[in-house]
């Protein structure tokens, strides 16, 4: 055997070899969940609509979310492609929000990833199975307030993540803080909602694993809008939109959602919550469905 045969089966070899160790990769952590949910929940359950609640009012609620294909490459919106580096994601979410003056509430939320399984791609390993999301707190100061007499219903609010998730389950930044404008108006049948604000959190690309261009996870412009129905005793539906524009080169994600929600006990609500993603942004889900239950010492709507 020739001595210029023996060296290209030995670079061949070698590069089987290495082949594994890239394979056997996992994305760098962020936090792959996009979706926040309104811990006071007066309107929309995603979407902020300019109140707060009353002074001493407490909500808590607990949710369990599947999400199908949150975190995909593909250059086509496909919900029935079977193949994803997460294809499927469970995760329950706790949040709670307190009145604290008749102008001041603050609230916090907390995800756990029950379970979630893909696909390994060439360049990359799906994340872990299980773990904690990343903790938001934030604070929400009512400026304007129809109740008051005012126009419109308008309000500032900061929320903040810990940095205490799991990197290996893609639950955790290490920096994010979202501030947020919002602005709502209530008739007697009906509620609408605006919010607008700046996602700030730590610039992660995902290009080397995606083979994509513009698959950059960082700083984004996130709009909100809601409709949702007022004056129904028992039962009330909402209609919600939300848009990501990416400030750091990643991609436009757009989502749909339809809820409805169901006043079983003064104190008690069941509801539903569900829609597609659209878009191709990497961590678009193709859909996503929502069950929850609320609970409250006051009344919320």
């Amino acid at each position: 055997m020739s001595r210029h045969t023996l060296l290209s089966l030995s670079v061949f070899t070698l590069s089987l070899l290495s082949t594994p160790s890239l394979a056997q990769s996992r994305l760098p952590a962020f936090d792959l969940e996009r979706l926040q949910f309104d811990p006071g929940a007066l309107g929309s359950l995603v979407v902020g609509t300019g109140r707060t609640l009353e002074q001493g009012v407490f909500r808590g609620s607990v949710q369990i979310q599947y999400a199908q294909q949150p975190l995909t490459f593909q250059d086509r919106w496909d919900p029935q492609t079977g193949e994803a580096l997460v294809e499927g994601k469970f995760t329950t979410h706790l949040t709670a929000a307190y009145g604290v003056l008749p102008w001041l509430e603050v609230g916090a939320q907390v995800p756990f990833i029950l379970n979630q399984t893909g696909t390994r791609t060439f360049e990359a390993l799906p994340p872990a199975k299980t773990g904690l999301g990343t903790p938001w707190l934030g604070v929400r100061a009512g400026v304007l307030s129809m109740k008051n007499g005012a126009p419109l219903n308008l309000a500032l609010d900061v929320s903040a993540g810990l940095p205490v998730g799991s990197g290996e389950a893609l639950a955790r930044d290490d920096f994010a803080v979202y501030p947020r404008l919002q602005v709502g108006f209530q008739a007697e049948w009906f509620q609408l909602g605006l919010e607008a604000g700046t996602l700030l959190r730590s610039e992660t690309d995902i290009t080397p694993y995606s083979n994509r261009p513009n698959d950059v996870i960082g700083n984004e412009l996130r709009l909100g809008g809601t409709v949702t129905s007022l004056g129904g005793k028992k039962t009330r539906g909402e209609l919600s939109v939300l848009l990501g524009l990416p400030l750091s080169g990643g991609r436009i994600n757009t989502e749909v959602l339809l809820a409805i929600r169901r006043h079983v006990l003064p104190w008690l609500d069941l509801y539903v919550l569900g829609g597609p993603g659209l878009g191709v942004a990497l961590d678009t889900p193709a859909f996503r469905v929502i069950a929850g239950a609320s609970f409250s010492n006051g009344l919320i709507d």
